[in-house]
């Protein structure tokens, strides 16, 4: 298979397939949390994807330089990626405050819910460490940058798509004669269960 094509299938994998809150059930925390309206789920959606693709080739680059050059990355990895991601979304708002107040407006208020998000964890470990997702490319032992920033890109514009489709559902729930017993929480539930048999009847597309 080609370059290109195997960086197509890593991005559908990531994106669909793959979906990291629908079929992988991890970062549900903002899932439910800001999902309540369109708006507030696009500037999550964006996010996620700016925060996530600088997380994840920060790591990368601890992972590929540091941590395992030394010897002690399969010890560190998890309390240093964290740190990483910390310490960049702090830089990156601090930036955005002083460089790009409109940039800061939209995205700002995101930046801290992102900092401790596992979906964002789970995305730079799995770009240094490739294996826990199990997807069927062989992508050998490890990623390169470039494999590891479209797979990353992958699973936030995935992450994205899901919020904003799960965020399009609720608002025409509002306006839907559900009964009483089950208006908020337990129809917000039940849809995303539905939602989550969809992506996962993706599984085998394209072989992966």
């Amino acid at each position: 298979m080609s370059l290109a094509g195997q960086m197509a299938l890593l991005f559908v994998g990531a994106a669909l397939i793959n979906n990291i809150l629908l079929t992988r059930f991890i970062g549900l925390c903002p899932f439910f949390g800001v999902s309540s309206s369109m708006s507030t789920s696009i500037g999550m959606s964006l996010a996620v994807v700016f925060v996530m693709t600088l997380a994840s080739g920060a790591t990368w680059m601890a992972w590929k330089f540091l941590l395992a050059p030394l010897g002690v990355g399969e010890f560190l990895y998890i309390p240093a990626f964290i740190l990483i991601i910390a310490a960049l979304v702090q830089f990156v708002e601090m930036y955005l405050r002083k460089a790009s107040p409109v940039l800061y407006r939209a995205m700002g208020i995101y930046l801290p819910l992102i900092t401790t998000n596992c979906a964002v964890l789970a995305t730079a470990t799995e770009s240094a460490k490739p294996g826990f997702f199990k997807m069927n490319i062989d992508l050998g032992a490890s990623l390169g940058l470039g494999e590891a920033l479209v797979y990353t890109l992958g699973v936030s514009i995935g992450f994205g798509f899901a919020l904003l489709t799960f965020a399009a559902l609720r608002e025409r729930l509002e306006a839907a004669p559900v009964p009483d017993a089950l208006k908020g929480s337990p129809i917000a539930f039940i849809t995303a269960g539905l939602l989550s048999f969809a992506y996962v009847g993706l599984a085998g597309w394209f072989g992966l």
